[in-house]
């Protein structure tokens, strides 16, 4: 199947559940992030944020420390009773930030495939997502 995507995601709710609290012009509110690209982000939240809402926010997950996030809503749909699906694509991000989350999607990527494979040195210290790593396969 062909990926149309341009940049690689990172399932984030997978292995390492993270908050986040997106600041919009009608406040804060909270959400729990599902997946992560150097575009966008896609989140689990109560708030139901209109689609073109401008959001601001910033990562504080050592290694994964940026500056403030600039994004606009671009789907928000229910899922089950008052949760909710909200897709932000970021308008304007560092090219710094943007490398490292791109770095993380890839490196989470490259271990999938390993594993899938079969390979047993999969994991490595230098590795950008060591630090959010729960898998078995983990090194100390």
């Amino acid at each position: 199947m062909l990926n149309r995507r341009k940049y690689s995601r990172l399932p984030v709710i997978k292995n390492v559940a993270k908050e986040i609290f997106i600041s919009t012009d009608k406040g804060f509110f909270q959400g729990l992030i599902i997946n992560l690209s150097a575009g966008g982000l896609l989140l689990l939240m109560y708030a139901d944020l209109p689609v073109g809402t401008q959001v601001c926010f910033l990562f504080d997950y050592p290694p994964l420390e940026t500056e403030p996030i600039f994004g606009e809503v671009v789907r928000s749909t229910q899922t089950k009773a008052i949760v909710r699906e909200v897709a932000i694509k970021f308008t304007n991000i560092s090219t710094l930030d943007a490398k490292k989350i791109n770095r993380l999607a890839i490196d989470y990527i490259d271990c999938e495939n390993k594993i899938m494979l079969g390979a047993l040195d999969v994991c490595r210290k230098e590795c950008s997502y060591y630090n959010f790593c729960e898998k078995k396969l983990k090194i100390k």
